[in-house]
């Protein structure tokens, strides 16, 4: 894999991405290699060494066994198209029964 620049990704990780759910390495490596494997991906260069073309073709078709750039890309898109469900709790409020119990005292 080819080093280009630092990635970093602010908007969907403002603390880091060692902050954010990812191990150590898999934050080395998507800092260090996270831009070329994206180009890759988008298509804004094209694979050189055998190592970028095993990357695209696991990325893309996802084989049984794949490479640590791959683990770590695939999760990486998880986290950030990863849709939280949201639950609302919506209730009316019970009416009271019409018919009420009146007490009287009996004074005999």
């Amino acid at each position: 894999m080819r080093i280009t620049t630092k990635f970093y990704d602010d908007k969907n990780f403002k603390r880091g991405f060692s902050r954010s759910g990812f191990t150590i390495r898999e934050a080395t490596i998507l800092e260090t290699y996270g831009r070329t494997m994206q180009s890759l991906l988008n298509g804004t260069i094209m694979p050189e060494s055998d190592a970028e073309h095993r990357f695209v073709a696991q990325v893309e078709h996802q084989p049984v066994e794949i490479s640590e750039f791959a683990v770590c890309w695939l999760k990486y898109q998880d986290k950030i198209n990863f849709k939280p469900k949201f639950f609302t709790l919506c209730g009316t409020q019970r009416s009271q029964d019409s018919s009420e119990e009146s007490y009287s005292s009996d004074d005999d």
